[in-house]
């Protein structure tokens, strides 16, 4: 009996000292990340003019397209946070809806439409 009480706490130690600790991976903290954005530009009409915010050498650019199909997508990758905007307008001035919709790691971001004639899509937010 006495022996069991002897070796009970050597045994204890043992175990208790020769665990190893669990290495997880490092992560990247969310404010530096890159997310990929996509945005996605549909008229009937198949004539529209899209304005739309993409990065270049560091800072955005608004670039301007003239559409002659009834779908249209642009897709880049930019870092958490950087705000995007995409404004689109039929170019045919008839009632036909434009749809203007941004996608950021293919889940929807925002989106707008619009049918009137003259009237613009536009549809902004921060990709995260």
């Amino acid at each position: 009996m006495k022996t069991i009480f002897r070796i009970l706490p050597l045994v204890s130690a043992i175990l208790l000292f020769s665990c190893s600790k669990e290495e997880l991976p490092a992560t990247t903290p969310v404010g530096n990340s890159t997310v990929h954005v996509e945005y996605r530009v549909s008229a009937i009409s198949g004539d529209m003019t899209v304005y739309q915010l993409v990065p270049a050498l560091g800072t955005s650019v608004e670039e301007k397209h003239e559409i002659n199909r009834s779908t249209y997508t642009y897709s880049f990758d930019v870092t958490s946070g950087t705000l995007v905007r995409l404004n689109a307008s039929n170019t045919n001035l008839g009632p036909e809806e434009v749809i203007a919709e941004i996608y950021v790691n293919d889940v929807l971001l925002t989106s707008a439409s619009a049918n009137a004639p003259g009237a613009q899509a536009i549809a902004e937010g921060v990709a995260r």
